[in-house]
Order: structure tokens, then sequence, then C-alpha cells
């Protein structure tokens, strides 16, 4: 046979046999046995790869036979054959040409630009790369693989140029030829030819492609394979070639040459000049060639480049004494931007707007690279280079300043970059600067609006530091007094810039302060002032200085008996100056217009809120000044004491401006109060002060001065009456200088709220109702704005959330007559929803619940007249509660109810949310018993259509869920006044039963879950304080009894009928359940107290037959097959728990011996229900596998399975143990349970499984412990079979929680080997896998630091512990999410815990083991923690910190064991240091980390840093010394002043 086809060669290179005939041949040649050829697979190789070269030059093919030829080669190239070949040792070589033609077909489909027939030769690319004896064909010829590489990269941009889906076989590809071209640079020796070969094919591809990869839009296909990990990738080789490529070390002399100056390289040496590239220019021609991409797209890859190429250059060279060579790369750099040609041309139209952004992005991304790498130094640059570095940044500046771009984000940032680099480059435009980008700015975009902030914040800062803080405020105020639209400018002081300005002032000497009052007070007197009369544009600059001095003045600090007396003085003199020469004179100026004309112009009310601004802020700030310092004399203090005993108009303000009559007071209130918000505002705000200061000074309140104070309390009251009825009100931003017509709404409630314990006592009854009904009204619009409105900025005071915030707040129940009003308010609502048209009173019970002729509070306010009727109005409340009470029961038992709609059920439910908000622990008697009554009829005097079964069932759960949290109030007592405790629970239960009916379509669903058990805790709750009160305990539970028994039998009979349904079998078992569970509890906690009477064993006796048969009956009706209702298991694990209950008391009744010990089982012919226990108990194993990861079910069952294996004698034999843990074990493996679903029941599977260890012999603690080590057999992972190995290691965690004595604590202890041996084989397994390692790798580690704490001590063989070490060198630090990254990276500093801890001896032989684990962290968290400019995600970045801070801890440990690391500290440091001088540390990173190595340090004698000094190298050892020299400042003088202090 052999022979037949030995001639295959000569046709297949015969002229005569076809191409299709030649294919067939050569692939029947390939995969045959019966051929035979010499060297058969290298002819058949170099036949193919001939055929294909020689298409590509002479040989004219079809598409279809060239493709074909194509096919044939990829599948010798992927044929398992060639790969044994491989493997065998034979010699199999490919022909250059093959990769020059692969590389040329890969740009003919560049060229033509189409993908059509790529695939396959993508393909054979593929595994030549990943196969080393075919890669020599590129990895001998270094040229092919860069043209392979660019070819590459230029298909890949253009494809990602398109909006179609991105190939994912392509970027695989180029993936492995950036691996592969990177490997080989790396071993290039020529630095020149690497730099030439980037710079001409690879850098303008791989700039472009890097963009495209950052900024490209992507497709839904393309995010879950591509987008997040291969751009990533991608972009990282792109860097790393970048910088390998034209960055190395040796091509420094080349940029050095090229950049500096002649006199700066004049010490080069001439022998090492001769063949030095022009590396800078070739790189910006690079650049400036706009033919690699679209024109649209260049100037945009060239911003993006731009940063990227500096960053690189800084990571290569940025030394000390490169600091200057890096700055002229970057003006060499920023010259290739757009934005360069305006330094030099002011003409702002030759960046469009579309530019500005990436362009103004390059400079932020330069200028931060600068800032974080410190080569701008303002002393060397001045000293040795002539301010070279700083003319620069001063004509960047410059440039920025006089094209401002205010609605850019990164424009800010450009210039808050530069103010932290040296404020002088800015401040000779800092009058520009400020109008720019802060007085005449209109920002309203978030992110803009955010970084104008962060700059004028900047601002603050450094001339707060400088001490300079008077000048910075000289410009602002300038800037404001310059000509200008003013009505055009935004406020002086939104809400984030003066709320950073607070901060600075808080920090600010009072000097410096009473500087920019005093700026203030001149421009207002000398400037403003005297022009203002008629002109709007000055008016509205007196208001922004108003505005301003306000802002000031309110958040200094105050004076106090520490101040200096001549900042006193000074302080003294400024207030009387604003007083006398700014505010009088403004309203002097007001005084005539008032007297003449009857409506105000809009200057004289612009005047006029700008002089009551500054009056409030005079006296609010002369008062505080007053108390808090004694130095200070207030020029009020004399005028104060007379207005103690005066009955003037509360708001004549003389006492405070003198000089002008009450009646020029009136004509001001009633002009500026109506015709201006702001004016209105302040004048509240001046009235009450003006109460303030009365009752401050007043001796005694007389009945005149009560008078008064009521008189002025309500008018700040009424005064913004009218305007909180008005829609959609903005929110405020607590500055009083920005009050209007929209935020007065917000400002006047929050005046009126934050001052109500002065104001209400001096409340009228109807000014009470006024303040409920207001709090009511905003509260419930809050409610209905929930959903849709967003609130981006909480800063932001809104009428709703002032309202919110005062009903959770303590001040409400101190006001009592308040609260009580309130309750009547909801109340009110609560009737008017359900009562809209009966009338009825004894159908509407509700009404007299909130009725208005009857007092609600026996309290009066201080401020009011007491009534000495008090006593028999608080009688007649109870009386009409009670009146209340019998109605609602009536009306339970007459089966009348209230129809609801679902829009009747929403606005209740919006009413009982406010309920929810009010501390309902500190209700009064009244009020408790109200709101009991008002819930209950709630719950059972209504029914909700049929179609809103839904939100009917959410509202009876509220309503249950409060009436339980009353339950827990100091005044539970209270309902029982009115009606007996087992009245309200029969017709609570009557009620639910029938309503139960229309919940038949909802049984199975988790409102009616919620429903049972909010219903099931009131229940239980109420019966409690039944049993607690002592008082009717008897007459009332027996009732209860009855009534649940009279229920059971009405199901028993009725079950057929109409009347009852399955829904309300489940609610009677819930029912009596709560009664078992309170029943057994009290049994338990009073055993000797109750047994006398016998009474509570005799009601849980027929509670637990009642139960008993009421599951029974459930059972009996649930359909067949169908799994247990959720609410059954927790009832059954009652029962059984108050069966055992009554077991054991009879046991000590009748005076048995066996039973008086506690600890000995019950005996299971005692129990009432044993079969019914037995078969749960089987059905709940059954159900198991199908519980799917629902935990409500899962925590039930378990918590079953543990009281039933308490009890051993209810189920036969000891094989019942192994059986529920094998069932545990094939839950834990289930597909439905997570991490999460193990994490949510590990306690209850910790309290079963000791319950199953507690009560098996050791042969079936052996049959568990193999049953966990099955699990953690390793052909699991290689099934990836990755439940079991988690449900094994879910129960190994489980039996180490488990307290083990005797021979089961040995048998554990002796199999603990195998489990370390076990876990390092997973984990080798798992960590090669990216799916497994966030699966399985955390929980192992979790086991491990597990066994090892609870193995202190009984390990004793210290190489069984040293297996550990194992582990954590195997486990993946890289490449991982932050949430896998920060578990993993916790998990192993845990184990490294426990073996430095609980295993001392293993530290004697280990030690080099443990410290290479743990630098495998160090070099994890510098890797993480470098810098990287401004952080995307914040949450990430916390996660790193806190992995630092665990990294520093781990130092303090290994520092407190000083016997064991003393000798290896130096061997610590040198790797720190190491580490430390490849990356550029975040601050916040860098400071845990040098804490935890100063510890080291400390162990370090002075031989250990003469060793380090000499061994390490030159970068490392200025490393080094700095790293010692902050040691000796910072860190030991501490220590050092401590230990002076220590004994």
């Amino acid at each position: 046979m052999a022979a037949i086809y030995s001639g295959i060669h000569l046709k297949l290179k015969s002229s005569k046999t076809s191409w299709e005939d030649k294919l067939k041949l050569a692939q029947f040649a390939w995969i045959s046995h019966q051929c035979f050829l010499p060297n058969k697979e290298q002819v058949l190789l170099d036949w193919v790869s001939h055929t294909l070269v020689s298409c590509y030059k002479k040989l004219k093919l079809s598409d279809e036979i060239i493709e074909k030829l194509w096919l044939y080669l990829d599948n010798i190239l992927h044929s398992r054959k060639l790969q044994n070949l491989f493997k065998d040792g034979k010699t199999i070589t490919l022909r250059f040409s093959i990769a020059q033609v692969i590389n040329e077909r890969l740009s003919i489909a560049y060229t033509q630009k189409t993908m059509t027939n790529i695939s396959t030769v993508l393909s054979c690319c593929s595994i030549i790369l990943s196969t080393a004896p075919l890669s020599i064909v590129y990895t001998a010829k270094f040229e092919l693989l860069v043209d392979l590489l660019s070819k590459l990269s230029w298909l890949t941009c253009w494809q990602l140029s398109l909006k179609d889906a991105v190939s994912s076989q392509l970027f695989e590809v180029l993936q492995l030829t950036f691996r592969q071209y990177l490997s080989i640079q790396r071993q290039q020796a020529n630095a020149n030819r690497v730099f030439g070969q980037v710079t001409k094919h690879l850098l303008q591809p791989c700039l472009l492609l890097r963009h495209l990869l950052t900024a490209g839009a992507w497709t839904q296909a393309d995010d879950g394979c591509i987008r997040q990990h291969v751009s990533r990738e991608i972009r990282n080789c792109v860097e790393t070639l970048l910088k390998d490529g034209i960055f190395q070390s040796e091509l420094l002399l080349s940029y050095q040459e090229e950049l500096l100056p002649e006199k700066e390289s004049h010490n080069l040496k001439k022998g090492a000049l001769k063949n030095l590239l022009l590396p800078v220019r070739t790189i910006q021609t690079a650049l400036r060639d706009d033919d690699f991409c679209q024109p649209a797209l260049h100037g945009k890859v060239v911003a993006n480049s731009v940063p990227l190429l500096f960053k690189l250059f800084l990571e290569s060279y940025s030394k000390a004494e490169n600091h200057l060579i890096c700055f002229h790369i970057l003006t060499r750099l920023f010259g290739c931007l757009k934005i360069s040609c305006l330094q030099e041309d002011l003409r702002s139209d030759q960046l469009l707007p579309s530019e500005w952004s990436p362009e103004l992005l390059a400079v932020e991304q330069l200028l931060n690279s600068v800032l974080s790498s410190n080569i701008y130094n303002v002393a060397v640059d001045r000293i040795r280079h002539k301010e070279v570095q700083f003319h620069f940044y001063r004509q960047l500046a410059q440039m920025l300043v006089n094209h401002s771009q205010a609605a850019i984000p990164a424009w800010y940032r450009c210039l808050k970059t530069l103010i932290l680099l040296n404020h002088l480059i800015v401040e000779p435009d800092l009058d520009d600067l400020v109008a720019s980008a802060w007085i005449d700015a209109e920002v309203c975009e978030p992110r803009t609006n955010k970084a104008r902030e962060a700059l004028v914040n900047v601002l603050f800062q450094t001339y707060a530091k400088l001490r300079q803080f008077q000048k910075l405020f000289q410009e602002v105020l300038n800037v404001v007094c310059r000509p200008a639209a003013e009505e055009l400018r935004l406020p002086i002081l939104p809400v984030g810039i003066r709320t950073k300005l607070c901060d600075c002032l808080l920090d600010l000497p009072p000097n410096q302060i009473l500087d920019i009052v005093s700026l203030i007070l001149e421009k207002c007197k000398t400037f403003i002032i005297p022009d203002v009369k008629g002109d709007s544009d000055m008016v509205l600059k007196l208001h922004s200085m108003s505005s301003l001095l306000h802002s000031i003045l309110f958040n200094m600090r105050s004076l106090d008996d520490s101040t200096p007396l001549l900042v006193v003085c000074r302080t003294q003199t400024l207030m009387e100056m604003m007083r006398g020469e700014v505010i009088q004179a403004l309203f002097k100026l007001l005084k005539n217009c008032l007297a003449e004309e009857a409506e105000l112009e809009l200057w004289e009310e612009k005047v006029g809120d700008s002089a009551l601004l500054l009056a409030c802020t005079w006296v609010a700030t002369d008062t505080l000044f007053d108390l808090n310092c004694s130095k200070y004399t207030s020029p009020l203090t004399k005028t104060a004491f007379a207005v103690g005993d005066s009955t003037i108009n509360c708001w004549d303000f003389s006492v405070f401006l003198p000089g002008l009559a009450v009646q020029y007071w009136d004509r001001v209130v009633k002009l500026l109060g109506s015709s201006s918000s702001g004016s209105k505002y302040c004048i509240e705000w001046l009235v009450l002060q003006k109460m303030k200061m009365v009752l401050m000074h007043a001796s005694s309140q007389t009945e005149a001065l009560c008078q008064t104070l009521q008189l002025a309390a309500g008018f700040i009251l009424h005064s913004g009456k009218l305007y909180m009825n008005r829609e959609k009100p903005e929110p405020w931003d607590g500055n009083a200088g920005t009050v209007n017509s929209l935020t007065y709404p917000a400002a006047h409630w929050h005046l009126v709220i934050s001052n109500l314990p002065i104001l209400f006592p001096y409340f009228s009854l109807n000014d009470t109702l006024y303040v409920a009904d207001v709090l009511l009204k905003t509260v419930l619009v809050s409610q209905v704005q929930e959903t849709s409105v967003d609130h981006d900025d909480d800063s932001l005071i809104t009428v709703e959330k002032i309202s919110e915030d005062f009903l959770r707040s303590p001040l409400l129940p101190e006001m009592r007559v308040l609260h009580s009003t309130f309750i009547s308010h909801i109340v009110q609502h609560c009737a008017n929803v359900l009562y809209p048209a009966v009338q009825n009173l004894a159908h509407q019970p509700l009404r007299q619940l909130s009725a208005e002729n009857i007092p609600w509070c026996d309290v009066v306010p201080c401020g009011h007249v007491v009534s000495s009727e008090s006593s028999d109005e608080s009688s007649m409340c109870w009386t009409t509660m009670e009146e209340v009470a019998q109605n609602i029961l009536a009306l339970v038992k007459r089966r009348s109810f209230v129809t609801l709609e679902e829009e009747h059920i929403k606005r209740l439910m919006n009413l009982l949310e406010i309920i929810s908000l009010l501390n309902l622990d500190c209700l009064f008697p009244l009020d408790h018993a109200r709101c009991f009554v008002l819930l209950a009829s709630l719950a059972v005097n209504t029914r909700a259509s049929v179609a809103c079964s839904d939100l009917s069932l959410k509202l009876l759960a509220t309503c249950f869920h409060l009436l339980a949290c009353l339950q827990t109030g100091r005044n539970v007592n209270a309902p029982f006044k009115i009606w007996h405790g087992s009245d309200v629970l029969e017709a609570i239960l009557t009620s639910m039963f029938g309503t139960c009916r229309t919940f038949a379509s909802v049984l199975m669903t988790a409102p009616w879950d919620r429903f049972l058990h909010r219903i099931q805790v009131f229940l239980e709750r109420y019966l409690q304080v039944i049993l607690e009160r002592r008082q009717s305990v008897k007459q009332n539970m027996e009732k209860v009894t009855s009534f649940l028994a009279t229920c059971r039998l009405s199901a028993v009979r009725d079950k057929h009928s109409e009347t009852w349904s399955p829904a309300a079998d489940q609610l009677l078992l819930v029912a009596l359940t709560a009664q078992c569970h309170v029943l057994t509890w009290h049994l338990q906690q009073q055993q000797g107290k109750w047994q006398a009477s016998g009474m509570l064993p005799v009601l849980l006796e027929q509670a637990v037959l009642q139960t008993g048969a009421a599951i029974q009956l459930c059972l009996r009706n649930s359909t067949k097959g169908q799994p247990l209702p959720l609410a059954f298991i927790p009832c059954v694990t009652t029962l059984l728990k108050a069966d055992s209950s009554c077991a054991y008391t009879a046991g000590l009744a009748a005076g048995d011996d066996k039973q008086s010990n506690p600890k000995e089982p019950i005996q299971y012919q005692q129990l009432s229900h044993g079969e019914l226990y037995q078969r749960f108990y089987t059905q709940i194993l059954r159900e198991l596998d199908l519980a799917s990861g629902n935990v409500r079910f899962l925590s039930s069952a378990l918590q079953f399975l543990t009281v039933f294996c308490s009890m051993p004698d209810l189920y036969p034999g000891q094989e019942a143990s192994i059986v529920v843990f094998h069932s545990i074990r094939k839950l834990l493996a289930g597909p439905g349970v997570t991490i999460q679903v193990i994490q949510d029941l590990e306690i209850p599977l910790m309290e079963l499984v000791a319950q199953l260890v507690g009560h098996c012999n050791t042969d079936d603690f052996c049959i568990m412990l193999r049953l966990v080590l099955e699990g953690l057999d390793v052909r699991s992972v290689w099934k990836q079979n990755t439940e079991d190995i988690l449900s094994a290691l879910t129960l190994l965690k489980v039996l180490l929680g488990c307290p083990l004595s005797g021979e089961k604590k040995k048998v554990f202890w002796l199999s603990s080997p195998q489990i370390i041996t076990a876990l390092v084989a997973q984990t080798k397994e798992a960590s090669q896998g990216q799916v497994t390692v966030p699966i399985l790798i955390v929980p192992i580690l979790e086991t491990v630091a597990l066994l090892l704490r609870q193995g202190e001590g009984i390990i004793s063989n210290p190489h069984h512990v040293t297996l550990v070490f194992n582990i954590l060198l195997m486990v993946p630090l890289d490449h991982l999410k932050t949430e896998d990254y920060s578990s993993i990276f916790l998990g192993i500093h845990e184990v490294l815990f426990a073996i430095l801890q609980c295993h001392p001896k293993v530290m004697l032989k280990a030690t080099s083991s443990f410290l290479n684990s743990f630098h495998r962290l160090v070099v994890s968290i510098m890797h993480e923690g470098r810098q990287k400019g401004d952080r995307g995600n914040t949450d990430d970045f916390e996660v790193i910190v806190k992995c630092a801070h665990l990294v520093e801890r781990m130092y303090s440990y290994i520092a407190a064991k000083t016997e064991e690391f003393t000798i290896l500290s130096a061997f610590i440091v040198a790797q720190y240091v190491i580490e430390l001088q490849k990356v550029t540390l975040h601050p916040a990173v860098k400071k845990h980390l040098t804490e935890g190595i100063y510890h080291i340090l400390d162990l370090c004698i002075e031989r250990d840093l003469k060793f380090l000094n000499a061994s390490l190298p030159m970068g490392v050892r200025e490393v080094l010394k700095e790293l010692h020299r902050d040691y000796t400042h910072y860190h030991k003088a501490l220590k050092q002043g401590d230990e002076k202090y220590t004994a």
C-alpha cells in the first residue's frame, strides 16, 4: 500500500495536476499513515509555504484556491500530529518567507479596508507565535516581528474606527504579537536600532491604537469580552513598548545633547557623542505628521499621546539631576499641541470649540505629572536656571487666563495645578483669574462647578497659608466693583465656594479677617453708597458686598476672653463703623424715599434688602461677641434692659439702630416686607433677635411681656404664610444673602423650625395647628416626590427636608402640644381618606379621635395661662377613646368595613410612613393610645378592592409593624385603659380571617410572607405585654385560647365553604405559633413562680394541641407535590420547642428523676406530635435540594433541623446524623447556593452541625470528615466542579467552629496534615484559572487562617504549618477586580498573622518563607498604590488604602517579634527600598507603608545601616537615605519623647 502513494510529492509539483487535486492529495498525505514520504511533514509544510509565497509574487491563482491553501496551512499548524512531533523532539521548520507573506496579506487587508478571508491568516499567525519551534520565523528576524506588529496595529485601528463589533480574534493575535515583541525587544543590544524601528514603524499606529481603545465607541457585543480586560492589556503593552523602545537608559545622552543648552551639556564625553540621535525631533516629527490618521482625529490623538510620552519619560529618567531635561522635553512635547500656538498669537480663533477640551485635558495631565514628580523646584530654577521653568509656566497661565474656557472643567484644573506649583505664576493675572473663574463665570454643569470650586479652594488655601488672604480679597472686591452687567452675574458665593471659604475662615488669624471686613466696609462707604441712588448696577454690587460681609462675619471665629485686647478694640471699632457709616447711611438714604412714594423702585428695594441683611448680621455678630468676650462692650447692652419691660411693637428696631422713629420702621416693614422676600426674611430675623434679647435681659415675665413675645412669635410665623402655599419652591443654600421669592419658603421655614424651642412657648393654639398642618403637608409632599426627585446636592435646604428632619429629631416629643396636634392631623387625614361621605359618627370612629373640641394634650406651653380644667379634659379624652374603641369592635362584629381603592391605599401608606418617622417610644399615654386605636382601625375596619390585593397586604403589614413597634414604648399599658387585650386580638384576627379570602392569588409571594411575619411579631409582643402586665392575665389568655380553638374548629368545619380559605389556615397557624412561642418563653423564664398555679403549663398544653392539629390540617389541605409554605417551617420549629417544654414540665410535675435533669433528652413517647415531626423532618430533607438559594426557607429549615436533631430519640439510629450531614453537603453544592447565601446561613449552619457533631459517635464523625475530604479532591477542580469544593470548604470552616472534645478532637487534628495538603493542591489548580480565582481562593485562605488559629498548641509538627506558605506563594495578586483583590489581600494577611501569633515554633525555621510571602503583599500594594493622576473611582482607592494599612499592621506585628526578626531586619528594609525606588506612591498609601517600615527600622542597629549603604545600588541608596532621614526626624524623635514618660 505504501508504494501506491509514494509518488505524491511528484504530483504536487506537477503542473498537470489541478490545484483542487493537489490540495486533496496534500490533505490525504498529511492525515494518512499509508502514505510514505521521506520527512513527509517537512515536505508538505515546505510545499504549502512555497505555494503561498509564489501566489503573492508570480503565481496566479484564484482567491478560492488561495484561501484553501491558507486553510490547509492552518490545519497543519493546529494539528495534534505536529504538536506531538514537536514534543518528541523532531525538528520541523517554517520558511521565513511565510512570515513575509503573512505580513503582506495583512497589509493588503488594511490597504483594501476589508476583513474578507483574513480570519485564516490570523489563525496561522496565532499558532506560529504561540509555538516556540515555529515562532523562530519572527523572533529570529526582528524586522519581521516589527512589521507584523505594525500591520496588526494599523488593521486594528481601522476596525476600531468602524461602528461594527470588533473581531476578538484580531485582538487575541495582537496581544500575542505584543507579548512576543516585548520579550524580544528587551533582548536587543542596540538601543539606537530599537529606537529607530519603534519611531519609524510602531510609534504612530500604537498611539492611534491606544487613543481608539481609550476613547472609541464600543458596541454591546464588545463590552463583555473586549472592552474591560483586553483593552486594558493592550494599552499596557503599548505603554511598555514605548517606554522600553524610545526611553531606554542608553538614550539619555542623546536626549541630553539635544535638549540641554550647550552650557548644561559641556561635561558630556566627546567619545560618547559620535552616534547620537535626535530623538526628540524624531518624536515631534511623528506626532506632527497628520497623514497617519484622519485630520479630524489627529489633534485628539496627539492630545492623548503627549501626556503619555511625558509620563513615560519621567518614569525612565526622573531623577534629581535630570529635572531640567524633563522640563525641556515638556516644552518640546507641549509644542506639539495645537494650544501651544496661542502663547505667541492671542487670537482664539486658531482653536475650534471642539478642540479645546482634549487640548486642555492634555495640558492638565502634563501639569499633574510635573507636580507629582517634583521636577519644578522654585529655588533651583531661580538660582541655577534663570527662572526658565517659571517663565514657561507664566506664559502658559497667561494664555489660559486670556483664553478663558469657563465651560470646560480641565481649564479650572490646569489653573489649580499651576497655583500648586507656585502661586506667583498666576498672581500677576490674579484679578482676571478671579473674574473669569469665579465672579463672572457662568457655570451650570455639575462637573464644571466642582472643578471651579476646587480651583477657588486652592486659592483660599494658598493665600491663607501665605497669610495674604486680604490680598486675594482685595482683588475679589476690585473685580466686583468693575463695571459689568450685574444682573447677569451669578451669586458671588454659591454654596460650594461658601463652604470652602468658611473652612478657611476658621483657620485664619482674626486680624486678617478684620482686614477683609475693613476692605469691604471701605468699598461700600467710598465707592458704592455715594453712587447707589438710582443705579441698578451699583445696587447689585452693594448686595454682593453685603452677602460677602455677612458670610465672613457669620463664619469667623468668635471673640472670646483669650482674644488679644487690640483685636477686640479693632473689632469694636469696625462694628461701630459698620452700624454708623454703612447700615444707618443706607437707612437714611431710604428714609426720604419711603416717605415720598407709595411703591418702591427696584433700586430702593435692593438697597432695603442689603440694609436689612447688614442689620441682621450686625445684631447677631454683636450679640455673639458680647456673650463670649467680656472685653467686648456692646452698644446694645444698656438699651436691652429697657426693652425688657416695654410693650413696644415687635418690629420697632430703634433699639438696634437709634435715630429712626417707630413710624419709619412701620413703613419699612410694610413696604419692604411686602415687596421683597429677602427683606421679609431679614425682618423676621430681626424680630427673632429682639425676642432673644428680651428673654436674655428680662428679670421676670410679666403678662405684658408675654403678650409682646406672643405677638412677635405670631408675626414671625405668619409673615410667610402666603408663601408656604406656593408650588415648587426652590431649595435654599443657607445663605441669607441669596433669599429670593423662590427660596424664601425654605428660608422662612428653616428660621421657624430651627428656633422653635424659643418660639413655640408663645404660639397660640391656632399657631400650633398651623405648624402641625404645614409639617404634615410638606412631609406628604416629600413622600410623593421621593421617587421622582433626584437629590443631587444634600447641602441644599428644602421645606420638605426641614420638616422630615424635625419629625425625626428629639425636639418634637418635648413640645407635647405640638406633638399631640400633629398626631391629631394625621388621624384627621386618615379619617378624610376613609370617610369622605359617611355621616354617622358610629361608622367613622376616627373622626372622634381628632375632634377639635377635645384637648388631646393636658400640658399648656409656658407662655400661656394654665387652665384649671385640665384633669376633667383628660378624663374626657379617655372616655372618648373608650367610646371609639367600642365602635371599632362593634364594626368588626357587624362586619362593616370601608372599601379602599388603590388611590386611598397609597394615601394611607404615605401617612403611615410619616408615623414611622416619629419616635414611637416617646409617645405620651394619650398619643400612644390614639396611635394604637388608629392603626387597629385601619387594619380591622378596612378592606381593599379585589384589584388591590398586593397594596392591601403592604398596608396591613405596615400597620402591624407599627403596632409591634408601639409594644416597646414606655406607655405600652395605655391602650389597655380603653379595651381588653383579648378583645383586641379577637377583633384583629376576626377581621384578618375575613380579609384572607381576597389573598388567594398572592399566597406564595414575598408580600404575603412579609405580612405573616409582621403580624406574628405583633401578636408575640402583644401577648408578651399581656403576660407581663400581671393584670387579668388568666382571663385574657383563656379568652385568646378559647377564641383560637373556636377558629380552628371553624377551619375544620368550613374548609370546603367560601367562608374559609388556605390563607386563613396559615394565618391561624401563625397566631397559634405566636401563642406557643410566648407561653414557652415565659414558662422557661418563670418556671418556679408559675408552677404552683399551673396556669401556664395548662395554657401551653392546649396551645400545643391546637397548633399541632392546625398544622396537620394545613398539610392535608395543601396541594400534593408542592413545596411547604414558608410560614410552616418556623411554626413547626416553635411547636417542637413548646412540645418539649411541655414534656419537660410534665416530667417535673410528676417528680420523675430521669426528667429532673434538664440535660437529659426528651422521650419520644412524651411528645404530643412525634410522628408529625418525623414526617416534617423527612419532607425538609427532600426539599433542601429544591431550595435553589432561597435564604429564608433554608434558614428556617436549618433551624428546624437543629431543634429536631437536639432530640436524638425522635430519629432512629445514629445514621440520621450522617443523612443530615450529607444533605447539607449536597445543599451547599447546589447551583443556587452562592457565597453570599453561605454567609447568610453561617449561624444556623453552625448551630446545626454543632448538634450533629455533639450527638454522633466517633465513627459517624469520621464519616463526616471523610465526606469533607472527598469534596477537597483536586479532581473537582479539573472537572470545574467548584460547587463541591465550596461545599467542603464551608463544612470544614463550620467543623472548625464546633466544640470538639475527646476522640473526635483527636481524629480531626490527626487529619489536619491531609487537609492542608488538599488545600495546597486546590490552590495550585485554582490559581491557574481566572474564573476559579475569585470563587475558591478567598474561602481557601479563610479556612487556612481558621485552621491555624484553632490549631494553636495542637498542630505539633511545624512542617505541617510550613506547607501553608505554598498556598500564599501561589495565590495570584495581579489582574484582579478591586473587591477580589481586597478579599484575597486580607485573606493572605490573616493567614500570616495566624502563623505569627499562634505558631511561634514555625518562625524559628521558616522565617524566610514568611518574609517572602509577606513581601508579595508589599510589592503588590506598591504596584496598586502608585500615583496614577486623578483617580476615577474613590471606592476602589479606599480599598487600596485599607490594604496598605494591613501592611503597616503586619510590619508592627513583625517588629514585636524581635527574637525571630532582629537578624533579618536589614533584609526587610532592603526589600522595601528596592521596590520603593521603582514606583512613586500615592501619599495616602505611602503614609501607611512608611509608618510600617519605621517599626522595622527600630530593630536595625548601626551595623545594619552601614551594611545596607555598602551593598545597595546607587539609586536605592538614595531612597534609603531619604527614608532614614525622615525616620530619624519624625518617628525616632517621637518614640524617644514617648519613652521619656514611659515606666
